[in-house]
């Protein structure tokens, strides 16, 4: 099952700033999928970018078919609030 994050939630999970988190999701530079205005951020996608170490300036930026697909197959969505 699909762990879904929060923002806020991926900021804290990888240690870095919401601000930081929102323009690399805005940029595609992050794996991110934004529901209508709402992105949501995927635990599995977001540590594998991180232990593949990927430089931001040349990710390539994520079309909304691309997206498309990517949700075409989530049928649960479960939101994990992070109680530290």
């Amino acid at each position: 099952m699909t762990t879904w994050l929060t923002l806020q939630e991926a900021a804290k999970h990888l240690k870095m700033g919401k601000s930081t988190i929102y323009k690399l999701a805005r940029e595609g530079n992050i794996p991110a999928h934004k529901y209508g205005r709402i992105w949501r951020f995927d635990t599995a996608e977001l540590d594998e970018w991180m232990k593949a170490g990927k430089d931001v300036s040349n990710t390539p930026s994520q079309t909304s078919g691309e997206t498309n697909e990517a949700l075409s197959g989530i049928n649960e969505v479960k939101v994990v609030k992070n109680e530290a």
